[in-house]
């Protein structure tokens, strides 16, 4: 759910295999994302839905890392069309990348409190937000997959 240029997802549920909080490796994937919008750093936090601009990026907040999108602007048949008429995709996404950021140990904190973890990415625009800011970030979702002695738990 995108809300005020954030997503919030609902709830995911972590798999735990026989090493339960000890696997070795934690990843958190968002699939989907548009980057013919403008760049950003998305920062993502784990079950902390009020994060925003604002929120310092430290693990007491939930942190768990970062991302970079490098948008290149206005989809070139777009230009000269309003807003409303830009996108021929039914959910805006023009073209949709995957980001992968390695979390472990923000996913461990997490899931020694709870099994459902829920993950905010708000992105940080360099200078001056876009116009169109609360807009901009568009995915289809995001997952946490666990790797453990080289399995991968979703």
């Amino acid at each position: 759910m995108s809300l005020k240029g954030r997503f919030i997802s609902p709830p995911i549920r972590l798999t735990l295999g026989p090493a339960g909080l000890n696997f070795e490796r934690a990843d958190i994937e968002v699939y989907g994302l548009d980057q013919s919008g403008p760049s950003y750093e998305g920062r993502i936090f784990l079950n902390n839905p009020g994060a925003n601009v604002q929120t310092p990026p430290m693990p007491e907040n939930g942190y768990a890392g970062s991302f970079h999108v490098y948008g290149y602007g206005i989809w070139p048949e777009d230009i000269g069309k309003d807003r409303e008429t830009r996108s021929l995709e039914p959910d805006g996404i023009r073209a949709p990348i995957t980001k992968d950021v390695i979390a472990t140990e923000a996913v461990r904190t997490a899931a020694a409190k709870s099994r459902d973890i829920t993950v905010t990415v708000v992105p940080v625009y360099p200078g001056i937000p876009p116009r169109d800011a609360n807009e901009a970030l568009k995915l289809e979702g995001v997952r946490i997959v666990i790797h453990e002695d080289n399995v991968f738990l979703a």
